[in-house]
């Protein structure tokens, strides 16, 4: 998922590996070594309602990638 701002193009990956959800998140064309431009937050759930949702929050919400861990935490913790 895409979504971009005063010219500024952020990208959600969401993806499925070894029976976990992650999601990865940066904005294009900035670098990826800086933590404000790229973050992952790996195996973050099992279940696939739970991480589609999330992706959506987020998306909507415009979070930039610095944030996207912080977000991950309390969204889970707040389910469980």
């Amino acid at each position: 998922m895409q979504i971009q701002s005063e010219n500024i193009k952020i990208v959600y990956h969401l993806y499925f590996n070894n029976t976990q959800y992650s999601i990865e998140c940066y904005r294009e064309g900035h670098d990826y070594s800086n933590p404000n431009n790229y973050s992952v937050s790996n195996d973050f759930t099992d279940d696939e309602g739970v991480a589609v949702d999330f992706l959506h929050r987020v998306a909507k919400g415009k979070v930039s990638p610095v944030h996207i861990n912080d977000l991950v935490k309390d969204y889970i913790e707040k389910l469980y």
